[in-house]
């Protein structure tokens, strides 16, 4: 039976989206950082004045760091801080990002939702104006405090491997992170699956609630990730590799994903193309984007703004179950409107810098799109 669509959410109902998010209480996230080049720490970013004409995006790489969006609001605007004294004259909030005017010595506030004569329509670090210096918010340089125990991938253990000997398995659905090399060839219920690094097998113990401790080696000539809820079973074996659930790579926040993975499917926003030839690989792709915005946003944003993010979500996996050309445009469209409305309040968030040539990592965090079964297949 053909599954109903919705058509594109209304202008008026993205607006609400917007109000929305603008009036959710952001989550505050301590951090303890440094800022090069002079840059002023405050909101758990780097801020700096642009130069004339430039955008935030060459201000924050000026400086070796990315952007980190942010409206300080009202109450505390930057640019007097920046500047270290309070300009000529203050104006109304006009873009997404302060404006000080030096040739006029004055200043515009920052909103969410710019003015439509600010031309403040791309991503909001791409934006400039021929007057303008911005108030820039980065990414603040995390001060990393020494462990007592050994970082990934020193913690890893050699030459060992736990064995399920009937007892220490946990069968889970695994299907998020492998398609082949499952027990009895199911991965929605194994307590394996092929990966192609260790680095996909501690990300997958780190993710199960069940999990304690992993295992990697060759097994039936690939290799494969083993899960185990203790560390019973355990021998040696030569090219075999285990950790506990806490030696894992650093994990990488849920809202960064969303919209790092949203930005990458923009080649097919225009539906099936040249540019975007596999609908299998976006449609995967944002049901990955989709819930890593759903689990950042969980306790975080209101319930009407869940439910538009739950809605796409249902409606781009009874997409991916019967998939047609005709209806690929109107789920990507939607996608895309709730994502944009969600724009500014995913930048906000905490972001890192990720290694592209980290294995370990999904295809979205390595700039390439899912693979049609999972995001960590190696296309």
């Amino acid at each position: 039976q053909d599954q109903d669509f919705p058509q594109v959410l209304p202008r008026k109902t993205m607006r609400a989206v917007i109000r929305l998010v603008a009036c959710a209480i952001l989550e505050t996230i301590v951090v303890h950082g440094v800022c090069p080049g002079l840059g002023l720490l405050k909101h758990n970013r780097c801020w700096y004045m642009s130069d004339v004409a430039k955008s935030c995006a060459d201000t924050c790489s000026a400086h070796g760091l990315g952007f980190s969006y942010f409206v300080a609001g009202e109450e505390e605007p930057m640019v007097p801080r920046l500047l270290g004294r309070d300009p000529g004259s203050r104006q109304s909030a006009w873009g997404r990002t302060e404006c000080y005017v030096p040739s006029a010595n004055r200043y515009h506030t920052a909103k969410a939702v710019p003015e439509s004569n600010a031309e403040d329509t791309g991503p909001v670090e791409a934006w400039s104006y021929s007057v303008c210096q911005l108030a820039c918010p980065c990414m603040a340089v995390v001060e990393t405090i020494p462990s007592t125990q050994n970082a990934f991938p020193d913690c890893i253990q050699q030459n060992e491997v736990l064995r399920h000997a009937g007892a220490h398995a946990i069968f889970l659905d695994l299907s998020s992170h492998g398609s082949s090399g499952c027990w009895q060839n199911d991965c929605t219920n194994t307590d394996k699956f092929e990966a192609l690094h260790r680095g996909i097998c501690a990300r997958a113990c780190a993710q199960a609630e069940e999990c304690t401790h992993w295992s990697f080696g060759e097994q039936d000539g690939i290799t494969k990730c083993f899960l185990r809820k203790s560390d019973a079973g355990r021998e040696q074996a030569d090219g075999w590799t285990t950790g506990s659930k806490e030696c894992c790579p650093p994990s990488i926040p849920d809202a960064f994903v969303a919209h790092t993975a949203s930005q990458l499917l923009a080649m097919c926003d225009g539906g099936k193309s040249d540019a975007c030839p596999d609908m299998a690989r976006a449609v995967t792709t944002w049901k990955f984007a989709i819930k890593h915005l759903a689990q950042a946003a969980n306790g975080k944003l209101d319930a009407g703004t869940m439910n538009y993010i739950n809605q796409v979500a249902g409606d781009t996996d009874a997409f991916a179950a019967q998939m047609s050309e005709d209806n690929f445009g109107v789920i990507v469209a939607n996608n895309r409107q709730v994502f944009q409305a969600l724009t500014g309040w995913m930048q906000s968030q905490p972001g890192v810098q990720v290694d592209q040539g980290d294995l370990s990592l999904p295809n979205p965090m390595r700039g390439k799109l899912c693979g049609p079964s999972h995001c960590f297949e190696d296309l």
